[in-house]
Parts: C-alpha cells; sequence; structure tokens
C-alpha cells in the first residue's frame, strides 16, 4: 500500500498534469490554421491515443479492479503457494502476468480486429464507387475551424488581427454569453471531478494503477479541452474567459480526488467507483470518439493510419502497465 505521502504526492501531480490540458487550447488553437496540417496529424494522433486509452484502461484496469480480479494481496498470496508451474516460471524470468490481463488483451484484440475489418471493407466499397463519401462534422479540438474560410464573419467571430499585425482569438465587438458555454462548463466541471475521483481511489491502492488512468485520462482531455475551449470562444467568450472558464471547470479534479481519497477506505466504494468510471471511458472512446474516427479516417488512408499510431500506442502503454506494474517502483 502506498504511504499517505505517496498518494498525496503522485495524486496532486498527476491531477495538476491533466489540468494543464484545460489552458493547452489557447496555445495550440492560434497555431492551428498557420500549421494546419501539422494540426491535423497531432489531433489525429491524439484523438486515437485517447479511444486506445480509454478503452484499454477500461477494459484491462477498471473492470477487472471493480470485479476484484486484480487484487494484488491475491497475486501475493498465488506467489506464496506457488499454485501453477506456469506461476513459478513466469516468476523465475521475474515477470508474472496474470491470467485476466490474456483475457482482456483478447477483448482488445477482437475490438480492434473488427473496427480494422470495417474500415477495410469501407475503403473497398469506396472504391467500387458502392457508397459516397462520408460527411463529417467537426473534429473535437477544431470547432468552427473548417469554416473559417468560407464564413468570413464566422472568422471574425474566432481571429482577428490587431493593428500590430498580431493574431488575437474572439471577436472585438461584445456579445451574449450562449447557454451553451454555461453547458460546457457546468458538464466539464462533473466529469472532471468524476477523473479525480477515480485517480484519488486508484492512488490509494496502487501507484502504477494511478499512472495508467492519468495516461488514460490525459489522452482524452487534451482533445476534449482543445475543443471545449473552441465552442466557449464561438459561444461570447472573451479569449481570457475562456481560459479562466476552462481553468476553473479543471481545478474540480481536485475536488474529486481529495473525496477518492478518503472514500478509498472502503473497498465496495472503490469498487463502484472503478465501475462506474470503467462506463465512463467505454462510452466516451466506443460512443462519443471511435465513429467519429471512422467518418473521418474512411475519407483518407492517411488520416486512418495516423488513427491507428494512436490507438496502438495508447493501448500498448497501458498494457505495459498493467503487466509490468509489480515491478514499478516510485
Amino acid at each position: 500500500m502506498p504511504t499517505t505521502a505517496e498518494i498525496y504526492g503522485y495524486g496532486i501531480l498527476a491531477n495538476a498534469i491533466c489540468c494543464v490540458c484545460s489552458i493547452c487550447g489557447a496555445a495550440i488553437l492560434p497555431c492551428a490554421k498557420r500549421f494546419s496540417n501539422a494540426y491535423h496529424v497531432f489531433l489525429s494522433v491524439f484523438m486515437g491515443l485517447a479511444v486506445g486509452t480509454l478503452f484499454t484502461g477500461a477494459v484491462v484496469h477498471l473492470i477487472p479492479e471493480a470485479l476484484g480480479v486484480h487484487g494484488h494481496s491475491d497475486h501475493e498470496h498465488e506467489n506464496e503457494d506457488n499454485s501453477t508451474e506456469y506461476d513459478h516460471d513466469d516468476h523465475k524470468a521475474g515477470i508474472h502476468v496474470e491470467n485476466y490481463i490474456w483475457y482482456t488483451m483478447v477483448v482488445l484484440l477482437g475490438t480492434y480486429a473488427f473496427y480494422l475489418l470495417e474500415m477495410i471493407l469501407t475503403f473497398l466499397k469506396k472504391r467500387k464507387g458502392l457508397i459516397s463519401e462520408v460527411a463529417i462534422s467537426t473534429e473535437p479540438g477544431a470547432a468552427n475551424l473548417g469554416q473559417l474560410d468560407s464564413d468570413s464573419k464566422s472568422s471574425k467571430d474566432f481571429y482577428n488581427v490587431n493593428s500590430k499585425g498580431h493574431i488575437n482569438l474572439g471577436s472585438e465587438e461584445k456579445k451574449d454569453i450562449a447557454p451553451l458555454a454555461y453547458m460546457i462548463i457546468i458538464g466539464d466541471a462533473i466529469h472532471n471531478t468524476t477523473d479525480g475521483l477515480v485517480l484519488g481511489a486508484a492512488f490509494s491502492s496502487d501507484i502504477a494503477a494511478g499512472i495508467g488512468l492519468t495516461i488514460a485520462i490525459f489522452c482524452h482531455e487534451l482533445p476534449q479541452e482543445l475543443g471545449d475551449f473552441a465552442v466557449l470562444i464561438t459561444s461570447g467568450l472573451s479569449f481570457c474567459q475562456a481560459i479562466w472558464a476552462n481553468l476553473f471547470s479543471s481545478l474540480t479534479a481536485f475536488i474529486g480526488f481529495f473525496v477518492g481519497v478518503q472514500v478509498a477506505s472502503y473497498a465496495t466504494a472503490v469498487n463502484w467507483i472503478y465501475a462506474v468510471t470503467a462506463g465512463n471511458f467505454l462510452y466516451i472512446a466506443l460512443v462519443d470518439m471511435l465513429p467519429e474516427l471512422m467518418k473521418r479516417g474512411s475519407n483518407s488512408w492517411k488520416t486512418f493510419c495516423y488513427h491507428n499510431i494512436g490507438i496502438l500506442t495508447g493501448a500498448l502503454l497501458l498494457v505495459i502497465v498493467a503487466v509490468f506494474e509489480e515491478h514499478i517502483e516510485v
């Protein structure tokens, strides 16, 4: 079990790293139009990373924890008893891969295989002219950017150039803040509180598990915060107001973290937290993000490859954390 200092030290650091995503929009979006190709590659890879880390985090880390099959104490008893020759051989090698990891990896590979199959069939149908180009919505993190060239009013709402030639975000005209902005801020605050809650529970039980979930949360928070920042700007907030609003909503993660640490002393409560968060991760990965990736990937082989680089990298990172978490010393 981690010490109190380790729980709060690494937990607060992890939350701070995730909170940095809230101000990344201020740094990245102004460069979006000037370096559009690099921005497209960056966002495509990160969208894939988000899907890979969220899905893998839910399947490999959270669901086994919620079901009680990822118990470190049970693992230690298995090592002492040497119940099977397989476990004994793994121990000699210094690496113990628990059986549940193999099963969850089959779930990952099965899902990925069907994703690839559907994408390949879509490309083949397009090549034969059986289906037309897929109309795509604006990619998260690029809200309204695609319309800037064709709609001068939208362009002025999002970007303007001052007398010195510097680019400013947001319209110089004062306009009312749309209700959408408040909905995004409140929804993001609730979402970040949930992220902090699961990080508090994770770091209280195992530092390696907390690191794995931090990677998953960071990878999906970055593109999400980019999208939120762009929408806040176009909803009537000024550049500074959008930064403060995003920062405020991200800081609620610390509230969730401190609550999670306190609740972590109740094993049943922690299992429920893991279960709810697993459902949240699966929904975001498979319902919110994957369909958008498939729409965009079906229109370009390059984009499809960028997405897959992100998906495979994200999944591999969290599988490695799961396999070697017993050997991670912090």
